[in-house]
Formats: structure tokens, sequence, C-alpha cells
């Protein structure tokens, strides 16, 4: 008899901020999201344009980070609905959070100083490197022994 192997993508949610990031950013974002299907189920915020305001609150905590395996907090530009997100995905959900900044890019200190066991905060050079900087997080929540 043969034994099928079903293997289940973890759902990661990718967030960032849309009102003060440049258009070019948010271009970034989408062709990361886009890679990154690959090897994840990648779940999507509403955006700007759809949608009322309650609509992507209820979206974005109570599907998005509430559902994902990791979420992965994009924190090179200011945003408060970030700040929320991964105050969410931490301390309510308890969820493997990833903050990801641009070497070049000001973050602040109370992202940096997140003390919590299922937080990462790491520096990248290029969007390339991020997906592997996912893996590293997905390894350390997610290994089997």
């Amino acid at each position: 008899m043969l034994c099928a192997t079903i293997l289940l993508m973890r759902k990661l949610y990718v967030g960032c901020s849309l009102t003060q990031a440049p258009k070019d950013f948010v271009e970034k974002i989408e062709n990361l999201k886009t890679q990154l299907r690959l090897e994840w189920e990648v779940l999507d915020f509403i955006g700007l344009k759809n949608g009322t305001a309650t609509d992507v609150y209820k979206w974005d905590i109570h599907r998005c980070i509430a559902n994902c395996d990791i979420f992965v907090a994009i924190c090179d530009f200011p945003a408060i609905g970030l700040g929320y997100e991964m105050a969410a995905a931490i301390e309510k959900y308890g969820k493997p959070t990833l903050g990801l900044v641009h070497e070049d890019s000001k973050v602040s200190r109370l992202v940096i100083g997140i003390d919590n066991p299922v937080y990462t905060l790491v520096k990248y050079r290029d969007f390339d490197e991020i997906p592997e900087i996912i893996r590293v997080k997905e390894k350390k929540h997610f290994e089997t022994i």
C-alpha cells in the first residue's frame, strides 16, 4: 500500500507600510510576495483601495494575523498599522514574528527592543535575502526533532 504524503505550505502574512511608503517600495513588496508564493501560502492584505477601514482591521487582524503561521513585518517605513499588527501577532496571538528592516532604514527603538521569544528582528541589504531569512525563522520555530 502506498502512503501519500501531503505537504502543507505554511501560511505567511507579510505586513508593511502602505500609507507612508513610496510606490516603488509597495511594488517591491508585491514582487516579493509573488516570489514567496513558490514556498509558502501568502495571505494578502486588503490594501488602500478596497473595503472600509473596519473591513481592513477585521481582515488584517482577525483573518491574516490570526491564521498565519509566521508574520513577516517589513519595517522600512513608519506605519502605525504595522505596529498594531506586530503587537497583535506577538502579544495577542503568540505568532512567530519576523521583523525585517533594511540596513539603511531607521526603526523605532521599541521595535528594536521587543523582548519576546516569538520575535526576531533582522537587518537585510536586499529583498533577495528575505526568503532565506524567512526559512531560517521557520526552521527555528517549526523544526521537528
